[in-house]
C-alpha cells in the first residue's frame, strides 16, 4: 500500500473522531431551568401576591404545587405569571421522566405590618353651585367637599352634617391626607332679592378633629 492510499483510509477516521464530541455536547445539552419567584402585586391594598415564572422552555407546560395547584403553559419566551395567588412556599415542576426538573420559588419579601390611623386634621376644602350664580328663591344644592390629614392606613369612619342632615360614611385613609367623598345639602331660600344671601353651615368630624364651614350663595339677579 503506498503512502497516498494510507492517507485516504485515514482521513475519514479522523473527520469521525473530531466529529464526536460536538455530537456528544449537544445531546449533553442540559433542559432550560427556570425561576420562579412570589411578589406583592403592585398598587393592591390588601396586598395580593403574584408567582412569576421565567426562564423555562417556550410553551412548555409548568406544573404548579403548593398552596394552590395548577397547571400553565409558558408563552413563546419561557414565562409565565399567575395573579392574585395564595401567600406561600410554591414548587413548578417542568419536563416529564428523567427530564422533569423541579424549580423552588423565592418568598415574597415580608409586608410590614400597617400602621394604625391617626387622624390630625379635618378641613373642608369647598362648597359650590352649579352654576354658581343660583336662583336664591329656591332650595340649591350645595355640594361641600373635605380632606383628612394623618398618619397610617386604614379604614376610617367619619360624619357630615349641616342644614338638618347627616351622613356617616367611612373612607380608606391613606397617609399623609385621604379626601372625603363629597356631601350634598340644600340651602334655605329668601323671600325677595333685597334679603341677605342665604347661608349654609356645614360640620366635618371624625375621631378628635372637626371643621366647620359657611357657605354664602351667590344669587342670580333678581332672585
Amino acid at each position: 500500500m503506498n503512502r497516498r492510499a494510507r492517507y485516504a483510509l485515514l482521513a475519514p477516521l479522523l473527520v469521525t473522531a473530531v466529529a464526536m464530541p460536538s455530537t456528544m455536547a449537544a445531546r449533553a445539552a442540559p433542559a432550560p431551568q427556570g425561576a420562579c419567584k412570589l411578589v406583592v402585586a403592585p398598587g393592591t391594598n390588601p396586598v395580593e401576591y403574584d408567582l412569576v415564572m421565567t426562564g423555562f422552555k417556550g410553551g412548555q407546560l409548568l406544573r404548579v404545587s403548593g398552596p394552590e395547584e395548577f397547571q400553565r403553559n409558558a408563552d413563546g419566551a419561557g414565562s409565565v405569571t399567575e395573579e392574585d395567588v395564595k401567600k406561600g412556599a410554591y414548587t413548578v415542576k417542568s419536563g416529564w421522566g428523567k427530564n422533569e426538573l423541579t424549580t423552588g420559588c423565592t418568598k415574597a419579601p415580608r409586608t410590614p405590618a400597617p400602621v394604625k390611623v391617626r387622624i390630625t386634621d379635618a378641613d373642608i376644602t369647598g362648597a359650590s353651585t352649579t352654576p354658581a350664580a343660583v336662583d336664591c328663591s329656591k332650595p340649591q344644592n350645595v355640594t361641600f367637599q373635605g380632606k383628612f390629614t394623618g398618619t397610617g392606613t386604614g379604614e376610617v369612619d367619619y360624619f357630615w352634617s349641616g342644614q338638618g342632615k347627616q351622613a356617616a360614611p367611612s373612607l380608606k385613609f391613606n397617609a399623609p391626607e385621604t379626601p372625603t367623598g363629597p356631601f350634598v345639602v340644600k340651602s334655605p331660600t329668601r323671600a325677595a332679592p333685597t334679603e341677605p344671601a342665604p347661608k349654609v353651615v356645614v360640620n366635618l368630624s371624625a375621631d378628635n378633629v372637626a371643621d366647620s364651614l359657611t357657605f354664602t350663595l351667590t344669587c342670580a339677579p333678581g332672585t
